[in-house]
């Protein structure tokens, strides 16, 4: 059984709580489909954490620490960026932080299923709830795997799922938490955020795979003593902790 997380976003409250979670439901292995910095409180302390995990792939919060483009990011997401990169920077084991940021995979390959951090085309595609109304967008993303698709990046849990007949269909973890991939389906699954999740439950939020059966996990956490990190550090809007109790 594999385990897979994304968007911690310096979260490493909600990021132990999960790591916890993982080792009591014996997986074999963590895939993380990056995004571990940004956000939270503790960017470089997650990095730490991932060292020994079984497949690293680089968010865009990765590659903007590494190679920041500020003329692709707002004004206020600029900050946050130098924010993180001067705090991982300055950090006393930085060179090992930042090496192991570069060795992070563009994506992984694994029996038909890819995953990557957002689209496998682009790094920063966004793919919300309401592109099951958007076939068009749904099928072009299609060509670019063969069965599954495992993404994270819009820290929402769910799932498009393509039938036989080329019909798609929203499935919402929330209501659905356990799926079985059928034959001859395709499917795009989104693993939800640990640390900053936007789909209305604050519960850190993971999923794993067994065989062709997914199980989508919530699991909470110390979130006042995050919230509490975030309002004490004058260079983190407060923003970013009042949104984690309510999950958006």
């Amino acid at each position: 059984m594999d385990a897979v997380i994304s968007d911690i976003h310096g979260n490493v409250e909600a990021l132990d709580a999960v790591l916890d979670e993982i080792g009591r439901l014996r997986a074999d292995r963590i895939i993380c489909l990056g995004d571990l910095v940004g956000y939270g409180p503790d960017s470089a302390e997650c990095l730490r954490r991932s060292a020994d995990w079984d497949v690293l792939i680089a968010g865009d919060w990765e590659c903007a620490v590494l190679d920041h483009d500020p003329g692709q990011w707002n004004p206020f997401l600029n900050r946050e960026i130098q924010r993180v990169s001067e705090r991982i920077r300055t950090s006393p084991d930085s060179a090992h932080l930042l090496k192991l940021m570069r060795s992070f995979q563009r994506s992984h390959l694994q029996d038909g299923w890819h995953f990557t951090h957002a689209t496998p085309a682009d790094v920063r595609e966004f793919l919300f709830p309401e592109d099951i109304y958007h076939t068009l967008k749904l099928e072009r993303i299609a060509t670019q795997f063969d069965i599954a698709c495992v993404v994270g990046h819009t820290h929402y849990q769910c799932l498009f799922e393509r039938n036989e007949t080329g019909h798609w269909t929203f499935v919402d973890a929330a209501a659905n938490p356990s799926y079985e991939l059928l034959p001859h389906h395709k499917i795009l699954v989104n693993a939800g955020s640990v640390g900053q999740p936007r789909d209305g439950d604050s519960r850190a939020a993971f999923l794993t795979i067994d065989g062709a059966t997914i199980t989508f996990h919530r699991v909470e956490y110390d979130i006042r003593t995050t919230i509490a990190k975030i309002h004490s550090n004058p260079l983190i809007d407060n923003m970013h902790g009042d949104r984690l109790l309510v999950g958006r």
